[in-house]
């Protein structure tokens, strides 16, 4: 029996002592990615996709119908205003005046021979009312014949260049209901605009004035500073997603801007210059209970935790605070301990947060404190995973 005794105690008494070993030593306990506090900037934008288009452009259409005869601008052209660009074919609407301006003759001269007569006492008055009103409907149809023969020539109606064409030689035009669209002129390439797309949970932050930033795909590496020009009202709705075209100026003097060109803007709507800030990465780390790590259990005693009513609004946002958690790797003691902190945030840029004051005005972190924004075995000694040479498929 006391053989027995001795070897259930030995096991036991073995085991005590090397969890006692692994608490105080550290001895497998798990390593921890982290990230240092940082003091600076931090601007908190918005994103969004948009399209260049010109400030002002015209689209010129026809208000008669018939087939196009000659066309004499292309793409990119140059254009005065009054300037031809383009040719119905006049020949039915030349025959329609040729008819209105004969009736038109003929009521002018019967009424000019009912006047004669009148004077002489041979008619009535009443046939010289009839004459008359012959003679102004003919007028009046001769003055639409001769608007329909000159509505055939097509005249710049401004300066500019003509960003697109819409018809060939020989294609019929119809202006039935409304105007065909034959060209667009832009008055002016230099200044340019770019309509982008904004959510309405943005479109609030947002107000005229405000500096904006734009690229386009086909000068990568340049970044385009502009202003925000206009928010408009009109919603746009889209599979029940609501935004609201916001303009944003494009100065363009080297014309390297074309219209079409898709444009990712980015619209500061608040900036702090120096503040404290911590990495979200490290906001939305979840320590694994103690059954599944060894680590310490949150202190959460003196200074290492602040008590603030939860705000609504969360950390992110303009202007908005929240009550965050984070973890704070304390490497005073044998072994690094990781303890809980809960901090009040502000805004947030998407990579870092603003750190705020607690109700004391204290921070609970400083420049330099490092938090834990990641964990693995500390049996790995790989380090971090190599980046892959094709494309992530999932």
């Amino acid at each position: 029996m006391r053989r027995v005794t001795v070897l259930v105690i030995i096991p036991l008494v073995l085991y005590a002592v090397l969890k006692t070993a692994q608490a105080m030593f550290g001895l497998n306990s798990p390593d921890f990615r982290t990230a240092a506090i940082e003091e600076g900037p931090i601007v908190a934008t918005i994103s969004a996709s948009g399209t260049l288009n010109p400030v002002k452009s015209v689209t010129v259409g026809t208000q008669v119908t018939g087939m196009i005869k000659e066309l004499d601008v292309d793409f990119n052209s140059q254009v005065k205003k009054g300037q031809v660009i383009a040719r119905i074919d006049p020949r039915e609407y030349q025959a329609r005046y040729d008819q209105a301006l004969a009736n038109y003759e003929l009521a002018k001269r019967n009424h000019e021979y009912n006047l004669k007569l009148v004077g002489k006492g041979f008619i009535s008055k009443s046939a010289v009312v009839q004459t008359e009103g012959a003679y102004k409907a003919a007028l009046g149809a001769l003055n639409l014949a001769k608007k329909s023969l000159d509505d055939t020539v097509i005249h710049a109606p401004v300066d500019g260049v003509v960003v697109k064409r819409s018809v060939e030689v020989g294609q019929t035009v119809a202006a039935s209901l409304q105007a065909p669209e034959l060209f667009i002129i832009a008055q002016n390439l230099a200044e340019m605009q770019v309509e982008a797309s904004i959510d309405e949970s943005d479109v609030g932050r947002l107000s005229e004035g405000m500096d904006a930033s734009f690229t386009v795909d086909s000068f990568p590496g340049r970044v385009f500073q502009s202003k925000v020009l206009q928010i408009r009202k009109a919603p746009i709705t889209i599979q029940n997603v609501v935004t609201y075209t916001v303009l944003i100026s494009a100065d363009n003097p080297d014309l390297k801007l074309l219209p079409g060109m898709t444009a990712n803007v980015r619209i500061i709507y608040d900036k702090r210059e120096k503040v404290l800030k911590v990495p979200n990465v490290a906001l939305r780390f979840r320590m694994p209970s103690a059954d599944d790590s060894p680590v310490a259990k949150p202190s959460l005693s003196g200074n290492t935790s602040v008590s603030l009513r939860t705000s609504r609004g969360g950390a992110g946002g303009w202007g908005s605070t929240g009550i965050r958690k984070v973890w704070l790797l304390d490497t005073g003691g044998l072994k690094d301990k990781p303890i809980e902190l809960k901090i009040r945030t502000g805004m947030t840029d998407g990579s870092f947060t603003e750190l705020l004051p607690d109700a004391d005005s204290k921070f609970p972190l400083k420049v330099g404190d490092l938090v834990i924004t990641g964990i693995q075995s500390s049996g790995s000694k790989e380090g971090p995973p190599k980046r892959q040479n094709g494309p992530r498929m999932f």
